[in-house]
């Protein structure tokens, strides 16, 4: 490549806005850090043993691009049990990390559809993903009182003015909020009345105590939904870039090569430690979530005494704040240590990780 080249693609990516939105990290970097996806969480030594037991028996070569069969069949297997949808091992693609996720559902499925329709508020990693190629984007509103979900409404809209591909958060990734049973059935209704198709983040599901509704559990086959999964979370593997998709079998095998062409496929010896925790994962689930609640509980209180609004949302392990009347400047103070919400779209919020150490924060 001539080094004229090299200088354009250079500057179209210094020029390119959506490619250099910032990401927040997937795990804390550090205790004090609270804008990561997830806290940290210790390996348990099960899990470590796992990995190395694989390296040294020779897994550091090359596997199936889609990942090792065992590890594809638990995911799909953790998305049935969880959330009742209807996924088999040849459904499902392991990636390296959610936003590897997010990039080959968004290229790929979308290459099938002449626009498709996202969240006004969403992960600024969608962002990332729509701005390799131009393409049709068809904003869809959200209501700052449901914990930024797109409105029902909204979807309806753009699907009837001829939006046939929607990426939907549910849970979203800046509030934690998540559609009502009722909400996701209007939502099926909709797609299937228009024979749309939808790219549903659920990946922070695992972090909602009490009833998830998913929209793969009204399909009786995976044929219109791709699932984006974060795999186990709190197992202390998000730093090891462990994700999941799971589709249709027909929107499988262009994904499945477009990732061979990024990255061959994702680290062997991670998949064999994500197998172990597959088989651990409900030993300390509930303990977490209990933990968490206390963690959020103690942090609503450090935040009504600073004035700050709690914005609704049902994860445990994420809470997005705002000003009330007098709250500026602890949300202020907050913007060095949280995800800014301006990279999610909303300006006047800052999305706070829940830990142990979280409510200090605001002190």
């Amino acid at each position: 490549m001539s080094s004229a080249s090299k200088a354009y693609l250079l500057n179209w990516h210094k020029a390119n806005r959506a490619l250099n939105t910032p990401l927040p990290a997937q795990t804390m970097r550090h205790s004090a850090d609270f804008s990561a996806d997830e806290a940290i969480s210790p390996l348990d030594e099960r899990i470590i043993a796992s990995a190395s037991e694989a390296m040294e028996a020779g897994q550091t070569h090359y596997v199936d691009v889609p990942g090792i069969a065992p590890l594809r069949a638990a995911l799909a297997d953790f998305l049935n049990s969880a959330c009742g949808s209807a996924f088999g091992a040849s459904n499902i693609i392991v990636t390296a990390g959610v936003q590897e996720a997010r990039f080959l559902t968004i290229q790929k499925i979308g290459e099938l559809f002449d626009s498709i329709g996202v969240p006004a508020v969403a992960h600024p990693g969608v962002q990332k993903a729509l701005g390799v190629r131009k393409r049709h984007v068809v904003s869809l509103p959200v209501d700052d009182a449901r914990g930024y979900l797109p409105t029902i409404d909204g979807i309806a809209a753009a699907v009837a003015d001829g939006c046939r591909l929607l990426y939907l958060e549910s849970p979203s990734r800046l509030s934690g909020a998540a559609y009502a049973a009722d909400e996701v059935a209007a939502i099926c209704q909709i797609v299937n009345e228009h024979d749309a198709a939808v790219i549903w983040d659920q990946g922070l599901s695992p972090w909602v105590a009490g009833d998830y509704s998913s929209l793969t559990a009204l399909e009786s086959t995976p044929t219109r939904i791709a699932v984006l999964s974060d795999g186990w979370p709190g197992m202390g593997l998000s730093s090891w870039f462990l994700g999941a998709i799971a589709a249709p079998e027909e929107w499988v095998a262009p994904m499945q090569s477009q990732k061979q062409i990024m990255a061959i496929c994702t680290a062997t010896a991670s998949q064999y430690a994500a197998l172990e925790a597959s088989q651990l994962y409900s030993e300390s689930q509930a303990g977490r979530l209990a933990q968490l609640g206390q963690q959020r509980e103690a942090l609503l209180q450090a935040a009504a005494a600073a004035d700050l609004e709690v914005v609704a949302g049902g994860a445990l392990n994420i809470v997005a704040l705002r000003a009330s009347a007098g709250g500026e400047a602890a949300l202020e103070k907050l913007r060095g240590v949280g995800a800014d919400g301006a990279d999610f779209g909303a300006p006047d919020t800052i999305r706070l990780t829940i830990s142990a150490a979280t409510a200090s924060a605001l002190a």
